[in-house]
Order: C-alpha cells, then structure tokens, then sequence
C-alpha cells in the first residue's frame, strides 16, 4: 500500500511538471533581416577594392538567388557569392571581373535574402558602389507588354546599350548591355544610377538568360531610335517574337509514298517538280499544314530508291535529294469537327489526313428525326484535306448524318468505314445577338476580331470605312473585340522585325467584356483610334 501511495505521488508530480512546461508558443518574427554594417560602405565612391561584406543581425541564407540577384552594369565573370547552401550573418562578394571606370554599379538583390529562422524577406535590397567620384543618379521607369496580347509580359529584362563609336544595331546579338534590370512580379521596371548619355533601350524576354538576343528563341521589343538621359525618363515597350527567316529543311519520307517537308518563317518558295532516278517527272499533290510550319507530298508509281525536288525560292532554283525505304502506307484518318449541339453559326466539318480524290454523295444520309431528307452541298477546300457539308439549319431539330462506306475516297483509293453521327440545333431564342458600331479616326485597312471569353476567334471581318457590324445567332456568355491595324493591307497581324526596325502592327482591345445573353440584342460602340 506505501509503495502505491508513493507511486501515485511521483505520477501526480510529473504530471503537474509536464504541464508546466507545456510552451504557449509567442508572436511570430515578421521582421526581415537588418543590415547592419557593409565593408565597404552602400554608396561608396572611388571604389578599388575586390570584396564586399555585408553584415546582418541575425542568420540569413538566399532563396532563388541565381534568378533575383541583378548587377548592373552585367558583369563578364559572374562574382563568387556567400552564403550559399547554409546561414550565415554576413554576405560576401568577391569581384572576378575589373570593374568599368568612373561607372556606378547597383547589387539589386531583389527579393532573395530571407531570415534562416521565419523566412522574411528584405524586399528590393540594393548595394551600390561607385569607381568614379560620384553616385550616378539618373534613372528610367517604364512598362513592358505582349505586343498581341497587351498583357504584362512578365520574366522580361529591360537593357540599355551606350550610343557611342563602338556602337552599332548587331550589338546585342554579341555582348551583354551596359545597363540592365528584370521585374519578375511587377508591372513596371527601373533603372536606376544611370549616366548622362544617349543609349538604345531593349526589352528581353531572355530564354537562356545570357543577356545575348537570340532571335529563334528570344521575344524582344525596341525603340524606333535612341533615348537621351536625362531628357528622357519613361519608356513603354511591347514585346514580340520576330518571324523566323525563312529557311527550308531537308525533304524526308515520312512513309511509303508521302514526303513532308519542314521549313520556318512563312512558306515563300514554288515546288517546281519531282522525278525520280531517272529523271522521269512524278505527278503529285501538295498539302499545306496550318498548325505546322509542314509541307506534305504525297505521289503513287514511283520506281527506285530516290526522289530529286526542285524547289524555287525567289530566283534560285534547288534540288533536294530523298531517300525512299519505307514500306509502311499511310491509313486514311477522318476527323470530324463539330459538337453534338450544333450552334447556328456552326459548320459540319470534316478533315483527312489524306487529300481527297472522290465523294460519293449517294453514299451520305443526312436526314431529321422525322426521317425527312437534308438537302446540303458538300464542299471540298482546294487542299483536298477538308470536307464541309453546307445545309439551311432548322431550329429545335435533331439530325442524324451517316457516311457510307465509299462516300469518301482518298488519292490512294482507301475509303471511310461507317460513319454515323447524331446531333441537334436550338431554338433561336436560345442565343443572343450584337451589334457593334465602329468609329474610324483614321480610314485604314482593319482586322475585326470578334473573340470569346477563352480569346477563340468567333468571327473576323475586313473593314476600312466606318461600319456596323451585326453578329448573329452567338451562343450565350462573355465575349470582346480586337481590332489590327492593317498597314500592309495582307489580312493578318505582322510582329516586328528588329534590324528593319519595324514595330509590330498595332493592336487595341474593346475595354470592357461584352455580356451576351440568350434571347437578347445588345449595341456596343467601338472607337478605332
């Protein structure tokens, strides 16, 4: 009985301990890091030296570093940075490079120093250093956006080459700028601790973020002509990819009698013939990919192992040679391309990967629920490869579409297996109606894009006058309007091409999402300016 009673007494102490020590926690440390002395000091003049030292209160370590930290003016060796990989209260730098003379360099860490403990950020931290007898003081502010989109065109870098007698336009495919920042999370950018000069300005968006233009892989934007500091202090850029040089690559076999060829920029050549071995000329049919910069050939008949194209590209004329070694045939694949409930402005469509040789309209039942016959008109595109069956559409109606066997008859004599497909049409109440009018300050050549909420192209029309422009039968939901500013009058948007120094046809948005609802006619105005 003692030893119970003593027992107890022990677990009601440890008890009454354990609950004693229990933490309550306290506030959480929202503080970032204090920087409490640098060797040398931020803004140093007549700097020489090779190091920097940066001391702070407590453990700080970096978070994303290589993507946040900034020199500007860039330098060529990178310089060797601590800490990295552990805390530490300090951060030094350990210059590689032989620093420009009488020239201020801005550490812009942005917002890569965090507290070891919370993880709080110093945001923007900056260190400045000056080789000269003086901090520069000059700065230049801006946006940068997507010259089709007009959105924020964020991971952009802003850099600013010297106008000087080692300057020409081909310099920033070549070495890095005098001047640079990035804004990975803001709307704007700025440079700041720049010198009087004049200095051709560049946004970048920098894929291999080498600071170096590459144009296959790299957006840009520019000026028409240099700036001037301190005349000028705000700059606004859009940003684009410029069209790729046009560049044709080496014709392969893709299967048995179907070569395709590849090629960049637009397509700006004439296939002038194909033969074989023997020089014998090969007839074939020629398809042009939309979605791929792709040429496809295909041809039947042919004898031998080898194919010669010639291709004219303005006044040259080329051969190219293939090697023929496949025995696998292409299958004819159809795709159709509408949904169940087939929308008013909707047409039933039809793709093959295959040009089509034949269509048998006797083999194609097109039919209402009640059995009563659809009259329609096929249509074929010049390509061969996209079939279309026009028809009057009947509100509140159900359909039903069957492709016999043979209705459909490619270069290579395959033919569709049964096709049905059962589909219908609302009532016309069930959609809405816009009308836009559309003012001209200036009487050009325009592209009217009517786009929907996931920006899907709805309807475009061609205008150079000022014009109503009624849409029909759209189906309910959000949707707005772009408008292109066609100069060259070739029915498209056109980037910018940097050495040309020609800007990117300009581009303007309807400011506001047009609602449109079932049953109900809306009027919008738009002003072209």
């Amino acid at each position: 009985m003692k030893n119970y009673i003593q027992l107890l007494f022990f677990f009601i102490v440890l008890v009454s301990c354990a609950r004693i020590g229990t933490p309550t926690g306290g506030p959480i440390d929202e503080t970032p890091p204090l920087v409490l002395t640098a060797m040398p000091e931020s803004e140093t003049v007549n700097f020489k030296g090779n190091k920097i030292r940066i001391n702070f209160e407590e453990f700080i370590k970096f978070k994303d570093l290589n993507k946040q930290l900034v020199i500007s003016p860039p330098m060529i060796f990178q310089p060797e940075i601590t800490p990295m990989g552990f805390a530490a209260k300090f951060i030094e730098i350990k210059l590689k490079d032989t620093l420009k003379e009488n020239t201020t360099y801005t550490f812009n860490f942005g917002n890569s120093i965090v507290d070891n403990s919370e993880g709080n950020v110093l945001q923007q931290y900056k260190y400045l250093l000056s080789t000269g007898n003086f901090i520069d003081s000059l700065k230049l502010s801006g946006t940068y956006k997507d010259a089709y989109s007009l959105k924020t065109n964020y991971n952009a870098s802003i850099l600013l080459y010297a106008v000087n007698e080692n300057y020409n336009d081909s310099i920033i495919y070549k070495r890095k700028p005098d001047y640079i920042t990035n804004s990975i999370d803001s709307l704007h950018y700025e440079l700041t601790h720049l010198k009087t000069g004049k200095y051709t300005v560049i946004a970048l968006k920098d894929k291999s973020a080498n600071m170096i233009y590459n144009p296959k892989e790299d957006e840009i934007g520019f000026l028409d002509k240099p700036i001037e500091l301190p005349n000028d202090s705000i700059v606004n850029l859009l940003i684009a990819k410029e069209a790729p040089r046009f560049l044709i690559k080496k014709p392969i076999e893709l299967v048995k009698d179907h070569i395709i060829i590849g090629y960049e920029g637009d397509w700006n050549a004439e296939i002038v013939e194909m033969s074989d071995k023997k020089g014998n000329l090969i007839a074939y049919q020629k398809t042009k990919e939309l979605s791929k910069d792709t040429i496809n050939i295909w041809y039947k008949n042919v004898i031998g192992d080898t194919l010669k194209i010639k291709i004219k590209e303005k006044e040259i004329v080329k051969d190219f040679f293939v090697k023929l070694h496949s025995k696998k045939k292409d299958s004819l694949i159809i795709k159709k391309y509408f949904s169940p409930t087939l929308g008013f402005r909707d047409t039933i469509t039809f793709t093959t990967n295959i040009p089509i040789q034949s269509i048998d309209i006797n083999e194609i039942q097109f039919k209402t629920n009640d059995s009563i016959p659809v009259v329609f008109q096929p249509f074929l595109s010049d390509q061969k490869d996209k079939l279309q069956l026009l028809f009057e559409k009947k509100p509140a109606t159900r359909y039903q579409l069957i492709l016999n066997p043979k209705a459909i008859i490619d270069i290579f004599e395959n033919t569709n297996d049964t096709l049905q497909y059962d589909f219908a049409i609302k009532r016309t109440e069930d959609y809405g109606e816009l009308n836009l009018k559309l003012k001209l300050e200036i009487e050009q050549q325009y592209v009217v894009d009517l786009l929907n909420d996931k920006m899907e192209l709805v309807q475009e029309n061609i205008i150079n006058r000022a014009t109503d422009l009624m849409y029909k039968n759209l189906p309910p939901g959000k949707y707005t309007v772009r408008v292109i500013f066609d100069v060259n009058r070739n029915n498209k948007w056109d980037t910018l091409n940097y050495i040309e120094k020609k800007q990117a046809e300009k581009i303007i948005y309807l400011q506001k999402i047009i609602d449109v609802r079932a049953n109900w006619s809306i009027n919008e105005e738009f002003t072209i300016n």
